[in-house]
């Protein structure tokens, strides 16, 4: 059995286009927008195009600051024009399929690829440490399962229910390993919300108030405190000999064979591989433990190192609360904070709230007056010939700007209404007025006329043959300027 590459058989199914809308500036865009039909379609997985086009309208509307492509829409004005630039985008890509009935029944079909994409982009989002709680059940049952006398006896169980009973314990190892993985996440989490901290108070109460109360802790005790550790080197023990044992492999290899209608070879390679990720999937977790045992030191130096640079290294020498953690350090030497969870509180003040000001906080600052701000009004007002400077400002500024409409105009005086094609060297221009006209001419290359009707012309010249060798170039005089030569031809 020849096993293609995971490249090989991902863009087999979904192709080249699937993941670049998430390489794009507007991917927040793109996302959002897979949620939100995602969700509107519920689980008949369609919607109406219109009901589609105003959910991302509204997206879109949710992102004002995001950069758009020209072919998202980045020129247009209309948002429904957009929204329809943004649809096409996804159906494209795949994310999005279209339906059509009828003439005015179109529906917009959400791909099979795009909900395993969302579920991916919310487990990367999940910060919630609540749902982390069912990992521990989710391991006490494989180990439940596992302890079971015969479950994975190859004579009390046929091939397919052998094959059923590791394929379900297989699964239910790989949600409680991704759970387990994402308690080291909300550690890594705090850590960096440790490095932000900005005074000695809010490093105290990450530690203290949120770290030492998470719900990770929870799940970090229910793996140590709750026997599952020994369990699971156990159920790992039992799987070890059934993988050593011959009968049932082959009771396995006949269920994956019946199941799959593959050949005794491939069956019997099936069979081997489900058994030893089993086994491996069950002696891993005491490794993920450990690791976050060294993730939880590490935070807990972290939060030290950082405490005593924002105290001592920078000046402020809180002497008060340095004595209390060296005492509460001397009282509770070798325990640790799960341990005291359970325990009293020594001091508890009989007021609702407290707040302990030390250091720069609980000193006196000085007001600092604001500067006087001048309000009045000024006192003048424009003149005449402020009025006329203004004007006629503006009057040379339209004179000198090139237009399509001066292009136009100079088109149908050289070519009149049968002329076809001019060069430049059979006409002559008299002041500054008609070589920007000329200039126009080249700028631009349609333009409306009266009527509502639409001229459209050409430029070309020799520059685009002799353009590496200037020397070679035509030049006819123009009012006072040499211009290179321009053929002007008529199309429209």
């Amino acid at each position: 059995m020849v096993l293609k590459m995971l490249s090989h058989r991902v863009f087999q199914l979904v192709g080249q286009e699937y993941f670049r809308p998430l390489t794009r500036p507007s991917a927040p865009v793109y996302v959002d927008c897979a949620d939100r039909l995602v969700d509107e379609a519920g689980d008949a997985g369609r919607l109406p195009y219109a009901e589609a086009l105003a959910v991302i309208r509204e997206v879109i509307g949710q992102h004002p600051g995001v950069v758009l492509s020209e072919d998202e829409g980045a020129a247009l004005r209309d948002v429904r024009q957009k929204a329809g630039a943004f649809f096409n985008r996804m159906l494209a890509s795949g994310w999005l399929e279209e339906q059509t009935l009828g003439l005015q029944d179109r529906w917009a079909v959400i791909s099979p690829g795009l909900r395993p994409l969302l579920r991916l982009l919310r487990q990367l989002a999940e910060d919630d440490a609540a749902e982390l709680r069912t990992f521990a059940d989710a391991l006490r049952s494989v180990c439940e399962t596992l302890g079971r006398d015969g479950v994975l006896d190859p004579d009390l169980h046929t091939g397919d229910a052998l094959r059923s009973v590791v394929t379900d314990l297989n699964q239910r190892l790989v949600h409680a390993i991704e759970q387990l993985h994402s308690v080291e996440k909300l550690v890594s989490i705090f850590e960096q919300r440790q490095r932000e901290s900005a005074t000695p108070a809010e490093t105290l109460q990450v530690f203290y108030g949120e770290f030492g109360q998470g719900q990770h802790m929870v799940c970090y005790d229910a793996l140590r405190r709750g026997g599952l550790l020994p369990a699971i080197q156990a159920a790992r023990g039992r799987v070890a000999d059934a993988r050593d044992d011959v009968l049932v492999k082959q009771r396995l290899a006949e269920g994956f064979a019946a199941y799959y209608r593959c050949e005794e070879t491939e069956a019997w390679q099936m069979a081997s591989a489900a058994l030893l990720k089993l086994e491996r999937a069950l002696g891993g977790l005491r490794q993920r433990a450990e690791a976050i045992d060294a993730r939880m030191a590490a935070f807990n130096r972290l939060s030290q190192q950082r405490y005593r640079y924002q105290t001592e290294l920078r000046g402020r020498r809180p002497e008060t609360v340095k004595a209390f953690c060296e005492a509460m350090n001397a009282q509770h030497a070798g325990q640790r904070f799960r341990d005291l969870a359970e325990a009293a509180p020594e001091f508890q003040p009989r007021c609702p709230e407290v707040k302990f000001f030390f250091g720069a906080e609980a000193l006196w600052k000085k007001r600092k007056p604001r500067a006087v701000t001048d309000l009045t009004f000024t006192s003048g007002r424009g003149s005449a010939a402020d009025a006329a400077a203004v004007l006629e400002s503006w009057q040379e500024k339209q004179r000198l700007a090139l237009t399509p409409l001066r292009a136009a105009r100079l088109l149908q005086r050289l070519l009149g209404s049968g002329g076809k094609r001019v060069v430049t060297n059979e006409f002559s221009l008299t002041d500054m007025d008609e070589v920007l006209d000329l200039l126009a001419l080249a700028a631009y290359d349609h333009a409306p006329v009266a009527g509502g009707r639409m001229i459209r012309w050409k430029v070309d010249g020799p520059r685009r043959r002799l353009g590496l060798h200037p020397e070679d170039l035509p030049r006819d005089p123009q009012a006072a300027w040499s211009i290179d030569r321009m053929e002007i031809e008529r199309v429209q």
